[in-house]
């Protein structure tokens, strides 16, 4: 079995899936593959644009936009920043809180059809000295095409539930 298995066994041929990677495991250093990828869409990306109220032509009208990209539509940072946070829900799913987003940068434009992958990595790591239940976790993600290529970039500072702490166990997931 691995370190970090994806189900736990409760009772005789039964097992539960787990609930993100627990606090007491994560250490400075660690690289977490987050998958599977996702492939973006300029279709979904207009969609979610007008979902989020924001009409700037380079969101919305794809001719407007391949101008304005070169050529290719580029698609909406905030959608991109955004569903790199999600892609990592899997590994960080007990989170209490976002406390800090920093350094967003984004290298590359994200494009109709590109598929990318998130990958983060665990820098730092301390229990909360006001919540003991819970500690702290400082993580760099990157966002990556299916290529190699670097698209996205960001340090996030997330409040986590401790090993077996949290509501967690009480509605239960393990």
């Amino acid at each position: 079995m691995t370190r970090f298995p994806s189900h736990v066994a409760i009772g005789p041929d039964e097992y539960v899936e787990t609930l993100g990677i627990e606090f007491d495991d994560f250490a400075p250093g660690m690289i977490i593959e987050h998958r599977p990828g996702f492939t973006f869409s300029w279709a979904e990306a207009r969609y979610r644009a007008a979902l989020a109220g924001d009409h700037a032509p380079v969101l919305v009208d794809r001719a407007f936009a391949e101008i304005a990209g070169g050529g290719a539509a580029a698609l909406s940072p905030a959608w991109v920043v955004g569903a790199f946070a999600a892609a990592t829900t899997r590994a960080f799913g007990r989170v209490v809180a976002n406390l800090a987003w920093r350094d967003v940068t984004f290298a590359n434009p994200v494009r109709d059809g590109d598929t990318v992958f998130a990958e983060s990595e665990i820098l730092a790591k301390r229990d909360s000295r006001s919540r003991p239940d819970q500690g702290i976790l400082t993580v760099r993600t990157r966002g990556i095409c299916r290529g190699g290529g670097e698209v996205c970039r960001y340090e996030r500072t997330l409040l986590v539930y401790r090993s077996a702490g949290g509501p967690h166990r009480a509605a239960g997931y393990v």
